[in-house]
């Protein structure tokens, strides 16, 4: 708070010709609009966040996304539901195709349909006979 007061104490106390060129007035450019003027060595800086909107001091919630990661994340999350989707109902309509083309049979089915199927031969064998 001195410092920002008084920033002719930081050049009396350093020495010369070892430090960067200080600007005693550094405007701070935050990307919500807000300005406000500092002590650094850059004429100018430009920030995203500042104590005016960062969500800490302000209390709200708030998406900070510099680099569209949190669409990128969306489109992908979407068309990864899309392609769920049409996986299951591709698997929906050949398990229908499959289920009315062939019936499952239990194994005393099977057994009762050959013997079934054993004895009418025999018959026919029987009947050519005579």
């Amino acid at each position: 708070m001195f410092l920002k007061k008084n920033p002719d104490i930081l050049l009396a106390v350093m020495k010369k010709d070892i430090h960067p060129k200080l600007n005693k007035e550094c405007v701070v450019t935050c990307a919500c609009g807000n300005t406000f003027k500092t002590t650094s060595t850059l004429p100018l800086i430009s920030v995203e966040i500042c104590s005016s909107c960062h969500p800490f001091y302000t209390g709200q919630s708030k998406f900070v996304d510099t680099e569209g990661r949190i669409e990128k994340f969306s489109k992908r999350l979407k068309l990864a539901s899309e392609k769920k989707l049409k996986a299951d109902t591709i698997k929906k309509s050949k398990k229908k195709k499959t289920a009315g083309e062939t019936k499952e049979v239990s194994l005393k089915e099977m057994l009762s349909k050959a013997k079934a199927e054993e004895e009418k031969s025999k018959k026919s064998e029987n009947s050519e006979e005579k």
